[in-house]
């Protein structure tokens, strides 16, 4: 690790707009190296110890939302998340998780979560929709700004 900042993309990226956050990553790695880049498909605990030694993490995923409009860009802090217990102590939700990593692990980060509302994540292909893409593009640039690759803190 050698930035402060992690931005983390979650996703599958062989079901489509699913792996929206994969697809975001892969493109910001491409840039300058202002921050880490990270692919994960992995979700609760397994995420947060992911975020061990970062001041602030950044994520981007799919969103899937009832009635909700594909391509639609939701900002969220783990705050705005729900807290729901699954069905056993391994399968928590990020604001679980992350409740337990300040309790186990130590400080956590400030988590900001880019959602992208998908159109479908069942369909097997590497493509996104053209909603899910064009909205991709917006939130790469809000990332770039987010960790200062355009000048902005």
């Amino acid at each position: 690790m050698n930035n402060k900042i992690l931005v983390l993309g979650i996703g599958n990226p062989i079901l489509g707009d699913d792996g929206v956050g994969i697809h975001a990553v892969r493109e910001l790695r491409k840039g300058p190296k202002d921050a880490d880049f990270e692919e994960a498909s992995v979700s609760g605990l397994e995420l947060v110890e992911l975020f061990r030694g970062y001041e602030k993490v950044i994520i981007v995923d799919a969103v899937k939302t009832r009635d909700g409009v594909p391509g639609k860009i939701y900002e969220l802090s783990e705050q705005d998340i729900p807290s729901m217990h699954g069905l056993s102590p391994h399968d928590v939700d990020l604001r679980t998780a992350m409740e337990y990593g300040n309790r186990f692990i130590g400080r956590m980060p400030v988590v900001k979560i880019f959602g992208i509302e998908a159109g479908s994540v069942t369909d097997f292909r590497e493509t996104l929709t053209p909603e899910v893409e064009r909205s991709l593009v917006i939130v790469i640039e809000k990332i770039r700004k987010e960790i200062g690759e355009n000048g902005s803190t």
